[in-house]
């Protein structure tokens, strides 16, 4: 617990960083035009990309400045780009999945397991468990209805992820030792 109060009051202090402000934002408007491309398979399903600028910002600034940034690109997203009615559920859920992500990648070294070990647990709680609950309630399918291909779906996808996340983050990595 100590660990995690010294990791959260780490990334608070990011916030007074101009630089770090500036990469934040420019990685949220990456993360509003990934959104663009997404590819809709159904209502409830869809295939998109824009998880990496998330991933990257809890990574380069931890669990707060992630969850703060999840939070905001969501309601930008929505004034910019509306795809139905708001919805906070939604918006918690990118909350969520920035403190995922900052908690167990900010600061640390990146491997393969421990990218896996994020965007598994970010995948199960967050947009198996969460994102299907929130679908319920908005839609008025049953829950266990939209489970299973919610469920098929982002398992598919966690090895894809999880190689996009590791190659990303370390190229992340690579270009702010070689500049900064």
């Amino acid at each position: 617990m100590k660990n995690f109060c010294t990791l959260v009051l780490s990334s608070s202090k990011e916030l007074k960083n101009v630089r770090n402000l500036v990469t934040a934002a420019l990685l949220i408007t990456i993360k509003l035009i990934l959104d663009l491309f997404t590819i809709q398979l159904t209502p409830f399903l869809h295939i998109s990309f824009e998880f990496l600028a998330s991933v990257t910002i809890s990574m380069l600034f931890g669990p707060v400045v992630g969850s703060t940034c999840g939070g905001l690109s969501d309601v930008i997203n929505y004034v910019i780009n509306p795809k139905g009615a708001f919805f906070v559920g939604f918006t918690l859920s990118a909350m969520i999945s920035g403190i995922i992500y900052g908690t167990i990648l900010y600061r640390k070294k990146i491997t393969v397991t421990r990218c896996a070990i994020a965007n598994i647990l970010s995948v199960v709680l967050v947009d198996i468990m969460l994102n299907t609950f929130w679908l319920t309630i908005i839609g008025g399918k049953g829950f266990y209805a939209l489970l299973p291909i919610r469920a098929i779906k982002n398992i598919i996808m966690i090895p894809i992820n999880v190689t996009m996340i590791y190659f990303v983050l370390n190229l992340v990595n690579k270009v702010r030792r070689d500049n900064f």
